[in-house]
C-alpha cells in the first residue's frame, strides 16, 4: 500500500521546502536590517521602501515556512498511517487469537482495546526517528522578529479601543 520511494520523496520535499525557507529567511534578515538601517536616517521614503521591502520579504518567507510545515506533516503523516496499518496487520490476529484462547479455557470476555490497557498507560519511551525530516516544526526566529519590528509597529486598523484600552464610542 505505502511504497518506501513515497517516503523518500516526501524526505525530499520536505528538505527543499526547507533549503527554500532558510533562503528567504535570508532574504528577510537582510531586509529587516536595511529598515533598521534606515530608520536611524532622516529620509522618511528611504524607510517607506525598505519597510515595503521588508513586508515582502516577510511574506514570502512566511509562504516558504508554510510549506515546509505541510512537507514536515505529510511525511509525518504518512509514516503514521503506514504504522498503523502495520499495527492493525499485526496485532488484529493476535487478539482474536487471544478471545478464542479465552473462550476455551472458560475465562470471562475481555475486550481487545482493554488487553493492552495497562501497557498503554504507563510512560513511553520516547523516540527520535533518524531521518531527515525534523519532528519540530522549524524554528523560525527572523519571522519573529519581523512581527516585532515591521507589524509590531503599525498601528491597528480601524480600532475601537484607544491606546489606554477604553472602548472608542
Amino acid at each position: 500500500m505505502f511504497a518506501r520511494d513515497d517516503l523518500d520523496a516526501l524526505a525530499r520535499v520536505y528538505v527543499g521546502t526547507v533549503k527554500a525557507f532558510k533562503s528567504t529567511e535570508a532574504t528577510l534578515c537582510r531586509s529587516l536590517d536595511a529598515l533598521a538601517a534606515a530608520r536611524t536616517g532622516d529620509n522618511p521614503s528611504d524607510i517607506t521602501r525598505t519597510r515595503q521591502a521588508a513586508v515582502e520579504a516577510d511574506r514570502a518567507a512566511g509562504i516558504a515556512w508554510d510549506d515546509a510545515e505541510v512537507a514536515r506533516r505529510a511525511y509525518w503523516r504518512h509514516r503514521a498511517t503506514a504504522q498503523e496499518k502495520k499495527v492493525v496487520d499485526d496485532c488484529v490476529p493476535m487478539l482474536v487469537q487471544l478471545a478464542a484462547y479465552t473462550r476455551f479455557a472458560g475465562l470471562p470476555a475481555i475486550p481487545p482495546e482493554h488487553v493492552l490497557r495497562q501497557h498503554l498507560v504507563a510512560p513511553q519511551a520516547h523516540v527520535e526517528p533518524a531521518g531527515e525530516v525534523s519532528i519540530e516544526p522549524l524554528p523560525a526566529s527572523e519571522l519573529d522578529r519581523a512581527d516585532d519590528e515591521i507589524i509590531a509597529g503599525q498601528p491597528p486598523l480601524r480600532s475601537r479601543f484607544s491606546r489606554s484600552g477604553h472602548r472608542i464610542k
